[in-house]
């Protein structure tokens, strides 16, 4: 190689270098972070005596809310709640000795992975029939804690 075209080659590397440099810095003094996805779920408890009508209508509205996010709606019996429940404290005996099945109740929970939880659907689904209460909870991660979303 020549030396004319070496030269060429370490000039343009260093364009490159100089330029993807300048690039980041900007981002970075304009305040640009990278935000990195965490997990988020959204919890629709529902009514003791909700149909099986209801039922299929709540899976279906969460299952069409869910379709743009990475994640997964899933059906919570009873059984399987208290089931979490006890393995949640299972540390603290006396809150865990008085619950029984019957007081717990049967849910839908939505996992979903993302840089940030879309509420858009939240309102339709509070106010459907059967659901009781529903709430949506972001898990912690490294740099920021659990937090409790208010849709």
């Amino acid at each position: 190689m020549s030396r004319r075209l070496l030269t060429v080659v370490a000039m343009a590397a260093a364009a490159l270098f100089i330029g993807a440099a300048t690039s980041i810095t900007v981002m970075l003094l304009a305040g640009w972070r990278y935000v990195p996805e965490r997990t988020f779920e959204l919890t629709v408890e529902l009514e003791p005596a909700a149909t099986e009508a209801q039922k299929s209508a709540i899976r279906s509205e969460l299952e069409s809310a869910s379709a743009d996010v990475s994640g997964e709606v899933r059906f919570e019996t009873r059984e399987e709640a208290l089931a979490r429940f006890r393995e949640q404290w299972k540390d603290d005996p006396e809150r865990v000795a008085g619950v029984q099945v019957e007081s717990m109740s049967e849910s839908f929970r939505w996992t979903a992975e993302a840089r940030e939880f879309d509420c858009t659907p939240v309102p339709a689904i509070r106010q459907m029939s059967g659901v009781d209460r529903l709430w949506v909870v972001g898990n912690a991660t490294a740099g920021r804690p659990a937090v409790e979303i208010g849709c």
